[in-house]
């Protein structure tokens, strides 16, 4: 993990929030943990996310005092089983998501994501403010590409957050990736006192 007490301590206190409101939105318990933080190359060094993998994800677009952008990102496969353990379908184990699964899923990016950006804004006093979340199911770089033209980041670094959720004793790994522009991501780091 990174050198910052202050990031460890924000993320787990995220956790445990998204932890409290995933078991809301479940109606049953479901633990969310860390499993590391890093900051990585945009477009070129995701730590343990090849870019021809397809994923799914959901994007948060940020603004407000920092311009940027919040994606979970969920591996195709964790994506299915994470279908099931929320919609409980007839038929579980389906290689395909219908419109009520592609509506599910951001729900649980919504919620982890929104966790870690309200606990950011609270612990650093930078205001955040978060738009409408989007779904989308494709291949990680197209993913990152388009965030990237989209939201002009500019950004040649990212903040990476790998977490785990536990769904009745099932496992999901999934990971948090927060891009800003340059002069915005160097805001982040310095408050968040984090050294490499």
């Amino acid at each position: 993990m990174l050198n910052s007490e202050k990031l460890s301590r924000i993320c787990l206190d995220a956790a445990a929030n998204a932890s409290t409101s995933l078991t809301k939105l479940v109606g049953q318990l479901v633990t969310t943990e860390i499993t590391s933080i890093k900051i990585a190359k945009v477009q070129t060094s995701f730590p343990e996310i090849e870019m021809d993998t397809k994923v799914a994800s959901v994007c948060i677009p940020i603004t407000g005092a920092i311009q940027g952008t919040s994606l979970l990102i969920l591996p195709e496969e964790t994506a299915y089983r994470v279908r099931d353990a929320l919609l409980k379908p007839e038929i579980p184990g389906l290689k395909k998501l219908s419109p009520m699964d592609k509506s599910a899923i951001p729900e649980v990016g919504n919620i982890i994501c929104g966790s870690f950006l309200t606990v950011f804004a609270n612990e650093t006093n930078i205001r955040f403010m978060e738009k409408v979340p989007s779904f989308s199911f494709d291949r990680f770089d197209a993913v990152v590409s388009s965030i990237i033209k989209t939201f002009a980041v500019s950004a040649n670094k990212s903040l990476i957050i790998g977490v785990k959720f536990t769904i009745s004793y099932t496992n999901f790994q999934g990971h948090i990736i927060l891009f800003f522009g340059l002069e915005e991501f160097n805001t982040i780091i310095k408050a968040l006192d984090i050294s490499e």
